[in-house]
């Protein structure tokens, strides 16, 4: 007789329920801030206040001596209702709001002198262990944090940073630094600016902050200038800059932003003429005067300026980027702070200064994980300060749309994608008209599905319109600035035709088109279009283009408007080939998940070449 005894038969609902136990026993050896990766698995209605979505994490083991998460973006974590409730909003016909309404006041946003103020670092001495100031350090910032909720909801809040080891890189660097400079992208100046920020440097430490409005590339002239004088009313002791790393050709006049035409691909090129270095030079020289010998910077500026340096010459040039490991004060060394929210500009701003790349950057908000020095000059140090995302009221769609939290974790897209067409003529940039006929009155949501069946985007089974991919290419869009959406400061909309007569406007024009004028020409390496399609001025010009071969069908990058002439058809034509490439795609997933023979497979393909 066998002695062996007959196997079990196990179901499938007991390994769901094995899975299940498993999944809770994970989640129990955790710490109290980690959070699941199963969505449908957490009490989503009942989520706690501490609950954090840590953004773009690393599997680590046990035994590793270095955590990579240990500087990631941590933001508080949406219930899973929130995000329903947003998806059926997105569903609602959208209403066309005034110009006005983008004119937000920076009391609005933020909450000076609350609780929402950044956390600043506890008393400290030398004699004090590690051990013992970072358990002062996280004592502290988790009273800070139980304090914000404890007087405010949750839902009502923005994202902001949640992860006390960023914080600790921003007072790292206000300590070391002399001068801090705060960088803010100008489209969303108000959002990008913490009044706490400016308390903490001008008032607490007593040192010098400058505000630098980078980008001034994407936005009239006139709103460059009206977000100088806002700033500078209400935050006297502010030296305010403004910066392009990249100045594009401006082929348009002034009036022609309000067109709301889609702007080219901006071609990331290895040297550029950049406006701002030699303002910042003479700011700084003005706060330090005699006390320091900048010589030798402003001699740096002028090489760079004059294009006296070749690319060998720069990639041997003596500038060290290392760690900070002395940071002791002498009268002949200056320091700089570069802070700021993420994705704002603050690394292309530095390289730009330096003369070529020393530090990486990236669209994805929260790139540079550590603070970094840089010696410019025998008497110049740069330090580049991790973004921060400072506790606020802006709302979160807004946020998004900034570029403070990474598009590819956007769990819901498509209220982004409503905001955008609430002020601007999505139907007309995206070459929509065909929705606006069917359905006058349409939403975010039909915008998502109309572009993802123009661009190509189906889902891998059904070949239904992917719309989550479609909604999160439109951001992709804004975010780049193609799609340009800028927020003015209050009043602006009344005094547009003062700001646009404004000698100072006509001056800063007079100088980004002076610096087109000096850029370098492309590298050979760098493939892409002329800067001339920078702004496009005729509704022929194409926002994307589709692929011929299937290799690259439904690709997410929109290609120069110059490199598809094959475009530029009639819109019934187009309609017609829009419809095709659809039916061939479904034609073509249909034939992939079958489980026919290859004689069918072959007839089907020879029956779609005839058709």
């Amino acid at each position: 007789m066998n002695s062996t005894t007959r196997k079990k038969p196990f179901s499938s609902k007991k390994k769901k329920e094995q899975l299940k136990l498993k999944r809770e026993k994970i989640r129990a050896q955790g710490d109290k801030w980690a959070d699941s990766d199963d969505e449908s698995a957490t009490n989503n209605k009942n989520i706690p206040h501490n609950c954090r979505r840590r953004l773009n994490e690393q599997p680590v083991q046990e035994s590793a001596t270095y955590n990579p998460n240990r500087y990631r973006l941590h933001f508080q974590r949406e219930p899973r209702d929130e995000i329903d409730r947003r998806k059926k909003i997105a569903q609602l016909p959208l209403e066309k709001l005034s110009e006005e309404s983008l004119e937000i006041p920076i009391e609005q946003i933020y909450r000076p002198g609350s609780v929402l103020d950044m956390p600043v670092r506890p008393a400290w001495t030398y004699s004090m262990t590690k051990e013992q100031l970072e358990k002062q350090e996280q004592t502290y910032f988790n009273s800070y944090l139980d304090k914000i909720f404890a007087n405010y909801e949750a839902n009502s809040l923005s994202y902001f940073e949640m992860n006390l080891e960023t914080w600790r890189q921003l007072w790292r660097t206000i300590e070391i630094c002399d001068i801090i400079l705060m960088i803010v992208d100008v489209r969303f100046a108000v959002l990008h600016f913490s009044p706490a920020l400016y308390d903490n440097v001008t008032r607490v430490n007593n040192k010098p902050l400058i505000i630098i409005l980078n980008k001034i590339d994407l936005v009239p002239p006139s709103l460059v200038i009206a977000v100088k004088d806002y700033f500078s009313k209400k935050f006297p002791q502010l030296h305010i800059l403004t910066y392009t790393s990249y100045p594009k050709d401006l082929s348009t006049t002034r009036e022609d932003f309000d067109n709301y035409q889609v702007m080219a691909r901006i071609v990331r090129r290895k040297n550029y003429y950049a406006i701002g270095p030699l303002a910042l030079f003479e700011c700084i020289s003005s706060i330090v005067g005699s006390r320091i010998d900048l010589s030798s910077w402003k001699q740096h500026i002028q090489q760079c300026m004059n294009d006296e340096m070749i690319d060998n010459q720069l990639k041997h040039e003596n500038i060290d980027v290392s760690p900070l490991t002395n940071i002791n004060k002498t009268a002949n060394h200056i320091t700089l702070g570069f802070t700021g929210y993420p994705n704002v500009g603050k690394s292309s701003i530095l390289n730009s200064i330096v003369g070529h790349k020393v530090v990486s950057v990236s669209r994805t908000p929260g790139h540079t994980k550590h603070f970094q020095t840089i010696h410019l000059t025998p008497t110049v140090r740069l330090c580049d300060c991790p973004g921060l995302v400072f506790p606020s009221f802006v709302e979160r769609p807004l946020q998004i749309l900034a570029g403070i939290y990474p598009i590819a974790q956007v769990q819901e897209p498509y209220t982004p994608v409503g905001y955008l067409a609430q002020w601007l003529p999505m139907i007309k940039l995206l070459k929509l008209d065909k929705l606006e006929q069917e359905i006058p009155k349409y939403s975010a949501m039909d915008i998502c599905e109309a572009w993802s069946i123009k661009r190509g985007f189906l889902t891998a089974k059904a070949c239904r319109p992917d719309v989550y991919r479609a909604a999160n290419h439109i951001l992709r869009l804004a975010l780049d600035g193609r799609i340009n959406l800028y927020l003015r400061p209050p009043g602006f909309t009344a005094d547009k035709q003062r700001y646009l007569s404004d000698p100072r406007a006509i001056e800063l024009e007079h100088q980004i088109k002076l610096a087109v004028d000096k850029q370098k020409l492309p590298d050979s390496s760098v493939s892409g279009g002329d800067d001339s399609e920078a702004f496009p001025a005729s509704d022929d010009h194409q926002l994307a283009s589709r692929s011929a071969s299937t290799t690259d069908y439904g690709a997410d990058d929109v290609e120069d408007v110059n490199r598809f002439t094959h475009l530029n058809r009639d819109d019934d034509d187009d309609d017609k080939e829009q419809l095709k490439l659809v039916k061939n795609t479904r034609r073509r997933a249909r034939r992939k998940s079958s489980n026919s023979n290859q004689h069918n497979d072959e007839d089907e393909e020879e029956g779609e070449v005839d058709g």
